[in-house]
C-alpha cells in the first residue's frame, strides 16, 4: 500500500516530502557570498503553495526540468523567516501523478450544481431569455467549459468549477432580491446573473494551472462575455432589441465602477442589483477562504491582500 500523501496545508517543520507538485514559478538566483546560483521555486498542490530552494547543481536541475509543469520533489520542510519552505534534495520531471491531488476544485459536485442551475433556468417565463440560456446548457462543449472554468485566477472561487459555483451564488441572491422588491424584472435579473461572467470561459486557461489566454489579457471577460452573448442572440429569430441591449448592459456594467474595470456603471435597477449580488458572493468567498486557512485558536488573520485588511476570526 502506498504511503498517504501529505498536502501542503498539512506540512510542518521537520517533515520529509516525496511527492509530485505543480511548479507555479521557478528562477535561478545568485548567491550573496559566493559564485554560482541556486534555484527558487514555488510549488503547489490542491491545498495551496509553498516556496522551495535547491542549493546544489541548480542550473543542471533547471535544464532537466525544462517546461514540465509537474515535478517530483524530495526534501525537508524547514522554517525560514517564520514561513515554512522545502529544502529540496531532488527535483525531477514527473508524469505519474493524480490530477485531483494537484488542482484545486470546487467542494461542490459539478453535476449537482448543473442540476440546480438547470432548475433555476426552468423558472424563467420569458421564452427569449430561456432560449438564450438553453443555448449554453444544451451545448455539451459550451456547458462543459462553463462548468469547469474557475471564477478567477486568484481572488475568489479560483478553482475548477468556481465559475459555476459563483454563478449559482449570484443567481440565488438575485432570486431572493426579486422576492423582496416587487418592481424587479425577475427574469431579466436572473438571466443577467447567469450570463454576467460567461466571458471567463475564454478569458482564463484552466488545466493544470489557472492563467490567462491571449484574448483574456487583451480584452478581458467583460468584453468577451458581451461578444459571446451577442453572437448567441443573433441565432434567435426576432429577439427583442431592447432586451438584448439590457442584457449586454448588465454584462458590461456588473463590476459597477470605472476604477474596477467596468466599461459602464449600472444604468437601471436590475443592472445595479446584479452588481451588488456579484460583489456579495465574491466577498463571502474571500472571507470564507481566510477562515479556512487559520486554526481555531487564532483571533486574527495575517494581512489579506485581496481584502486589504486583517480579518477577525472569532
Amino acid at each position: 500500500m502506498s504511503e498517504k500523501r501529505v498536502f501542503i496545508k498539512e506540512l510542518k517543520e521537520g517533515d520529509k516530502v516525496s511527492n509530485p507538485f505543480l511548479i507555479r514559478s521557478k528562477k535561478l538566483l545568485p548567491f550573496k557570498n559566493k559564485t554560482g546560483k541556486f534555484l527558487h521555486v514555488v510549488l503547489a498542490d490542491k491545498t495551496g503553495q509553498i516556496e522551495a530552494i535547491l542549493w546544489d547543481k541548480a542550473e543542471d536541475c533547471l535544464s532537466q526540468v525544462g517546461e514540465c509543469p509537474v515535478v517530483k520533489v524530495q526534501g525537508d520542510v524547514e522554517t525560514f523567516r517564520e514561513n515554512l519552505q522545502i529544502k529540496i534534495n531532488s527535483l525531477i520531471p514527473c508524469d505519474n501523478y493524480a490530477l485531483e491531488e494537484l488542482v484545486p476544485a470546487s467542494p461542490r459536485d459539478i453535476c449537482v450544481m448543473q442540476a440546480e442551475l438547470n432548475k433555476v433556468i426552468e423558472t424563467i417565463n420569458d421564452e427569449n431569455l430561456k432560449r438564450l440560456l438553453h443555448m449554453i446548457t444544451n451545448d455539451p462543449v459550451r456547458y462543459g467549459q462553463f462548468s469547469r472554468a474557475p471564477a478567477a485566477q486568484f481572488h475568489h472561487q479560483a478553482y475548477l468549477g468556481g465559475l459555476l459555483e459563483h454563478t449559482l451564488g449570484v443567481a440565488r441572491l438575485c432570486l431572493h432580491l426579486a422576492e423582496i422588491y416587487q418592481d424587479i424584472d425577475r427574469d431579466l435579473l436572473v438571466t443577467g446573473a447567469i450570463l454576467h461572467d460567461l466571458g471567463k470561459t475564454t478569458e482564463l486557461s484552466y488545466d493544470l494551472l489557472i492563467g490567462y489566454t491571449d484574448s483574456g489579457r487583451l480584452l478581458g471577460h467583460i468584453v468577451l462575455g458581451s461578444q459571446i452573448v451577442a453572437e448567441l442572440i443573433k441565432q434567435i429569430p426576432d429577439f427583442p432589441k431592447d432586451l438584448e441591449l439590457k442584457i449586454i448592459h448588465m454584462i458590461v456594467s456588473h463590476h459597477g465602477e470605472y476604477e474596477w474595470q467596468s466599461p459602464k456603471r449600472p444604468k437601471f435597477l436590475e443592472a445595479m442589483l446584479l452588481h451588488y449580488a456579484d460583489m456579495i458572493d465574491a466577498q463571502v468567498d474571500k472571507f470564507t477562504r481566510v477562515s479556512e486557512d487559520y486554526n481555531e485558536e487564532q483571533a486574527w488573520s495575517g494581512w489579506i491582500k485581496g481584502l486589504d485588511r486583517y480579518v477577525y476570526l472569532k
